[in-house]
């Protein structure tokens, strides 16, 4: 007597390669987690000793793993800081992001109503306002971007070039905002701009470029020991202001949108964290 047949088709039959491609996902979910916790760990070691403190050495011994094992997510010293680096600018883009958001909701709805020139000037004057209050409010990201900013040598220029991308996603937002500016007439059109060879640059990305900058040196006057007058924060605003009026601005609308902008709670232009 024979058994009766199998009414499965073919299709039906477990293959051993369907699991396949769930157990590659389930790994690669798990290295990326494993990566980014030595991520966390590098960038606790940058908070506790600086720069400097962070080495493979070090963040092996924090994460409790062999020393050759770190190689096989940072390939050196130097592609490790950089992923910090990056990890840190996609962080503060994603702020950013939220923040323009949220400027442009507020504008639009400003009671009573304002101009567009005023809305774009409120919006700038804002994100300056967010990047000064960063030590405050994104203080991990910040210390990390400042450590990197005026510590020399940590990355190869490889991989100095990688975090490239992350770096100019975080510019532009304030590119938007300036080009923005420009279109509404609260900014007068800069001329051509050339980089150091003569290759033609952006306007926006020229004015964007020495607005951070202006931002970032009011804020590092802070870890000055001379007993300075002023904060980072107030010298930044007024570095902003007079950027914005050497730009065009009416010092009559920039008053006003300085005003408007007071208004906004950092909690609702900057409702969370940067990691979060």
């Amino acid at each position: 007597m024979t058994d009766p047949p199998d009414p499965r088709t073919f299709s039906d039959v477990p293959s051993e390669n369907v699991a396949q491609p769930v157990n590659e996902d389930r790994r690669r979910r798990k290295r990326e987690a494993r990566r980014d916790h030595l991520l966390a760990l590098a960038a606790d070691l940058v908070e506790q000793a600086g720069v400097a403190g962070v080495t493979m050495a070090a963040l092996a011994e924090a994460a409790d793993y062999a020393p050759a094992s770190l190689y096989t997510y940072f390939p050196s010293r130097s592609a490790l800081l950089a992923a910090v680096q990056e990890q840190a600018l996609v962080s503060l883009g994603r702020v950013a992001d939220r923040h323009l958001e949220a400027t442009a909701e507020a504008v639009a709805h400003a009671s009573p109503a304002v101009s567009a020139e005023v809305g774009a000037l409120a919006r700038l004057c804002a994100f300056a306002d967010l990047f000064l209050a960063a030590p405050q409010r994104h203080p991990r990201e910040f210390r990390l971007q400042q450590e990197l900013l005026v510590t020399r040598g940590v990355e190869d220029v490889e991989d100095a070039g990688s975090v490239v991308p992350a770096a100019m996603y975080v510019l532009d937002a304030p590119r938007r905002l300036l080009t923005e500016a420009v279109e509404v007439g609260a900014l007068g059109a800069d001329g051509p701009n050339a980089d150091p060879l003569g290759h033609p640059v952006d306007p926006a990305v020229a004015r964007t470029l020495a607005w951070v900058v202006a931002l970032n040196g009011a804020l590092l006057t802070d870890g000055l020991l001379t007993g300075l007058p002023t904060t980072g924060a107030a010298l930044g605003g007024q570095l902003t202001d007079a950027l914005l009026v050497g730009w065009g601005a009416s010092p009559a609308h920039l008053r006003t949108a300085r005003t408007l902008a007071g208004t906004w709670s950092p909690a609702t232009i900057d409702p969370v964290g940067a990691t979060s």
